[in-house]
């Protein structure tokens, strides 16, 4: 898990961590109802996730000059590291981001998944990215718990990523975020749902073909 929080810092991290992953941008502002449970995940989400998951804290940097700055506030040590959290921050790199795939943020605790590209152009593969609100997830008995969601990310993730890493190129070359968001949600369902029916639900899971707008 890291507490690079602007585009660019992401960007740079994925090229040097040069590795085809899932890429997960959690947004959770610490003002919101059940956000403290999620931030006292985030050093088991650190140590959990590893190459199969980046997870990047949207709006949160782990940098000691933070606590001389108004505009941060200190919410979590992840890794033996404070880790801070700042407004202004996290609504610029919302903004850059809707700029970036015309996707709208709910407001509530969302997490961003996507691929990475260090074989293309652009690091980021916004292409077939999925956005999943947590809270409405919750509500709606869609998901059981924010942490187990999360358990089931990475170890789906993980399998994802050794399927493509052991296949020949012509069979299976690109990770499938969608393959995976199904299986996590199959996993820790609340209520007995169907499948096809949750991920029609707009307001908890959405695609990169809800936004035909969508540049990438």
């Amino acid at each position: 898990m890291f507490a690079v929080n602007t585009l660019e810092k992401i960007e740079e991290n994925e090229k040097a961590l040069n590795k085809e992953h899932v890429i997960a941008l959690l947004l959770v502002r610490p003002s919101l109802n059940g956000a403290q449970e999620i931030i006292n995940e985030f050093n088991y989400i650190h140590f959990n996730s590893k190459e199969y998951c980046s997870v990047y804290a949207v709006g949160y940097s782990n940098d000691l000059s933070c606590r001389n700055q108004k505009q941060w506030k200190k919410v979590s040590k992840v890794d033996g590291m404070d880790w801070y959290y700042s407004d202004e921050e996290f609504v610029n790199l919302k903004n850059n981001l809707e700029k970036r795939v015309n996707w709208k943020y709910s407001g509530e605790i969302e997490i961003l998944l996507l691929q990475s590209n260090p074989k293309g152009e652009k690091i980021l593969n916004f292409m077939n990215y999925l956005v999943i609100d947590i809270d409405y997830g919750i509500r709606k008995g869609y998901i059981d718990s924010f942490p187990r969601f999360m358990e089931s990310l990475v170890r789906y993730s993980k399998k994802e990523v050794e399927v493509v890493a052991v296949s020949s190129n012509l069979k299976k070359s690109r990770i499938s975020v969608k393959n995976i968001v199904v299986d996590v949600i199959e996993d820790c369902k609340k209520i007995p749902t169907g499948i096809r029916k949750i991920i029609k639900d707009r307001l908890f899971y959405r695609t990169s073909r809800s936004y035909p707008k969508d540049k990438y």
